[in-house]
């Protein structure tokens, strides 16, 4: 997908076989869907209508929440964390870490939290 999807970055996110198209304007976002439609009909790659989501102003992509320029994590991936049990040892530890993680984006002096 990201091979088929290379001269779309400006509007299209692709990650294996997801692809997230933002625009500014309505007017850009129809012609980049019918860009995208038209590259996957010759690429003989279809669509799975149960995974569309069209004229969203934000939308659930790789366990964030994005849209309007923000992007913020999914409420899900923050309950897992909140809910993740004490570590006793240091598998546990590196599980929570490696969960955590995943968001360190979102909180400031996530290494230096880590050391503690």
């Amino acid at each position: 997908m990201a091979s088929l999807l290379r001269d779309c970055e400006e509007f299209a996110v692709p990650y294996l076989d997801d692809v997230a198209i933002f625009s500014n304007t309505w007017e850009d976002h129809v012609k980049h869907l019918e860009e995208i439609f038209v590259k996957m009909k010759t690429a003989k790659l279809h669509l799975k209508p149960s995974k569309c989501q069209f004229a969203r102003e934000h939308v659930k992509y790789l366990g964030h929440i994005v849209g309007q320029g923000q992007r913020k994590p999914g409420e899900l991936k923050i309950q897992a964390v909140k809910e993740f049990p004490r570590p006793q040892n240091k598998t546990q530890i590196r599980s929570f870490l490696g969960l955590a993680g995943y968001y360190r984006r979102y909180i400031p002096d996530f290494s230096v939290i880590g050391l503690r």
